[in-house]
């Protein structure tokens, strides 16, 4: 498999956020997290405890996934310039050590999803090799070794990452479905309370966001064999909904919808690889915006999810 083939998939197969956009985004703060783990919830609220340890995992692959797109095309550069002997000053690629220290920390963290925990267990060996791979070879190029043996290290290891990028995704791609699977899961548990609890603005974005998530997953999944009478009929019930968003504070989320649906569209009438990349990018440039959910609703005591 080529460098570009490998990176470029990367950046695209994994980079779907667990986030549905509905508290904020893919942007966490893992200091935060870590700091805030110290404060139990409520000690005989299994759920909320549960909640508390996942967000630690949601926020090691929002982080993972975003930059894997809006980055994609800089790792694959540097990859190419790798492969072509090129005098690097430094091989910077994926950040996979920062996604395996804050994966170590979601298992640090307490307990969660059992299936979860035994996918992160089965990801982080194949990860720690990775990262040492990838070590190696920014030390080969800061220490300009390849003056002496004319880049013979480099193509050795180039392959050797190849091979460990090949085990090391199929094994995070399982470790990333199940966070989404269980944030969507979220996702549709808090339009319910929301609704009951009259919050009409906050339910509606939740829900709207789902819609979007689905499509992008599944533009992801199928490419050019979408079907697009299915895309255009959820996109139509996304529209819909969003038009019932009244709050103020939603109209910086419903002006970055604009962007998102401009890229399906283009999709739509030229599925290619760039089109569809520019959907994932939209998408994912749209849930890192936050939404403060106390703003979008005047009710008493209101439901307002904290930080996910």
């Amino acid at each position: 498999m080529s460098s570009q083939n490998w990176w470029h998939r990367l950046g695209l197969v994994v980079c779907i956020v667990a986030s549905v956009g509905f508290v904020s985004g893919c942007a966490f703060n893992m200091d935060n997290l870590k700091a805030s783990s110290q404060v139990k919830a409520t000690q005989n609220d299994s759920e909320k405890e549960i909640w508390r340890v996942y967000r630690f995992y949601l926020a090691a692959t929002n982080e993972f996934n975003f930059n894997s797109v809006k980055y994609s095309q800089q790792y694959v550069e540097k990859m190419q310039q790798a492969r072509q002997n090129m005098p690097l000053a430094e091989f910077k690629v994926q950040d996979y050590e920062r996604l395996e220290q804050e994966l170590i920390a979601a298992r640090e963290a307490g307990h969660s999803h059992s299936d979860l925990e035994e996918a992160t267990d089965a990801l982080l060996p194949v990860l720690h090799d990775v990262v040492v791979a990838v070590k190696e070879l920014d030390i080969y190029y800061k220490e300009k070794r390849y003056e002496s043996d004319n880049y013979a290290f480099a193509q050795t290891q180039l392959e050797k990452l190849s091979t460990l990028i090949d085990a090391f995704r199929p094994k995070y791609d399982a470790v990333d479905n199940l966070v989404n699977t269980y944030h969507k899961q979220e996702g549709e548990r808090l339009v319910k309370v929301m609704r009951n609890n009259g919050q009409t603005n906050g339910a509606n974005m939740v829900e709207m966001m789902l819609i979007y998530s689905d499509i992008v997953d599944y533009i992801v999944e199928h490419k050019s064999d979408s079907d697009f009478q299915w895309v255009k009929a959820q996109k139509k019930a996304a529209d819909g909904i969003g038009a019932k968003i009244t709050a103020a504070e939603a109209q910086n989320r419903l002006e970055q919808k604009k962007h998102l649906d401009k890229a399906i569209e283009d999709f739509i009438a030229d599925p290619r690889s760039e089109t569809e990349e520019a959907v994932v990018e939209q998408y994912n440039e749209m849930v890192s915006s936050p939404m403060n959910f106390a703003l979008l609703d005047s009710v008493q005591k209101p439901y307002v999810p904290q930080e996910l």
